[in-house]
């Protein structure tokens, strides 16, 4: 009877660790899905018409509107950059299209950086950059 109640506790501890390990393999081709997705959107910006990025409003990892897309520029190296103008405030910085990421509706742009972040960015200054459309 002992052997037996062993080997039942034994089969239940080697499928808790089969389980376990499916969902720990689960998790990680979700965590490569969520990565391959959030590249994938941000390699479809910068080859985005930059009327149609303009405008969009941008939000915080908290889903708080924190501005939006005033125009894309180009920076001197040839990188692309989306001046945001900030919300509550007459500040427009220019931060790396590459650092967005759109949302699955496609609607808005998510930013990992908070508003106090973005606040302490240099000022956009447009004699800095050149026009996206060349």
């Amino acid at each position: 009877m002992k052997s037996y109640i062993a080997l039942i506790a034994g089969l239940a501890l080697a499928g808790a660790s089969v389980v376990y390990a499916a969902d720990d393999e689960k998790m990680k081709s979700d965590d490569k899905a969520t990565t391959s997705e959030q590249h994938s959107s941000q390699g479809k910006l910068s080859s985005m018409d930059p009327d149609k990025l303009e405008g969009m409003n941008i939000h915080n990892d908290s889903k708080e509107e924190i501005g939006d897309i005033d125009e894309i520029v180009k920076d001197k190296s040839g990188r692309h950059m989306a001046v945001i103008g900030l919300k509550n405030s007459m500040k427009e910085v220019a931060v790396p299209l590459d650092t967005l990421s759109m949302s699955s509706n496609g609607e808005t742009l998510t930013t990992s950086m908070s508003q106090e972040e973005l606040l302490a960015l240099p000022d956009y200054d447009p004699m800095d950059m050149e026009s996206a459309d060349d």
